[in-house]
């Protein structure tokens, strides 16, 4: 998929690494933040299937409130997202920028979310210093 650029309106994130991009002429686009991955919250159905994955651990699943909490603030403003790709539940991939900069690195940066090697390593750095840091996950 080459780069296309979502203006984001809104970013309603549904959790910390996902939710929904409701662009100025009212489309709704289903979105998962690039390389990074936060806890499931409920009602838990992907942990269902996987329960074996990260996201479904106790320390994942324990911090994933908070995560999902501060990215709806972090998004409240809007977003510009470079979508990158699209995953395997047809959601646009992308890489979101919020008032306070990258949302993704945000997240990764403040413990509430991993750097997911599967895709890179984009916020090695800042899982390196949350992890230094005992932040969120890394407590």
């Amino acid at each position: 998929m080459s780069a296309v650029l979502l203006i984001c309106a809104a970013l309603a994130m549904s959790d910390g690494d996902s939710g929904r991009c409701r662009t100025a002429d009212g489309e709704t686009v289903r979105v998962r933040l690039a390389s990074i991955d936060a806890g499931e919250v409920a009602p838990f159905s992907r942990c269902r299937n996987q329960p074996q994955i990260w996201a479904c651990s106790a320390v994942a699943r324990q911090v994933a409130p908070l995560a999902s909490r501060r990215a709806r603030e972090l998004a409240q403003g809007g977003a510009r997202c470079v979508a990158t790709d699209r995953d395997r539940y047809g959601r646009v991939v992308a890489i979101c920028t919020v008032a306070a900069g990258d949302l993704g690195r945000l997240m990764v940066r403040a413990g509430l979310a991993r750097n997911e090697t599967r895709y890179g390593n984009r916020y090695a750095a800042e899982e390196r210093a949350a992890r230094r840091e005992r932040k969120g996950i890394w407590k």
